[in-house]
């Protein structure tokens, strides 16, 4: 698997962190992330509040940002909607037309990227709600 697996999650301090998820029955979810600047690895991990958790699509906006779930996405000026992972239909953006509605704007490995080189992350759905109107 070529792809990059990469979660975030909003810790209690209202920070991003980013790393591998762990989810259990038993303990509330947690990333696990590199603190390390040096050779080898040395991970830490927190809990994270679990309605902020977002997956990393894969793919990078026009600015080489990561794009991940709950991302808001804009064209230019135009609101583009917000990105989310269905088991039905993968990757995919909640666009905002005269009411919400999911389009089929699927995100994956044949995806051409070229398609995001005007495309640009101005926010997420946590830190920035009033994008969304």
């Amino acid at each position: 698997m070529e792809r990059e697996i990469l979660f975030r999650g909003k810790r209690a301090n209202g920070r991003w962190v980013y790393g591998s998820l762990v989810v259990s029955k038993k303990i509330d979810p947690a990333i696990y992330f590199n603190i390390s600047k040096g050779a080898a690895d040395v991970l830490d991990w927190c809990y994270v509040n679990p309605d902020t958790i977002g997956q990393y699509t894969g793919l990078t906006d026009k600015n080489g940002k990561k794009i991940f779930e709950g991302d808001i996405l804009f064209q230019g000026q135009e609101l583009l909607g917000v990105v989310c992972i269905s088991k039905r239909y993968g990757v995919s953006i909640l666009k905002k037309t005269t009411t919400w509605s999911l389009i089929n704007f699927v995100l994956d490995s044949d995806f051409d990227a070229g398609v995001l080189s005007d495309i640009e992350v101005r926010g997420n759905i946590y830190d920035n709600p009033e994008l969304m109107k």
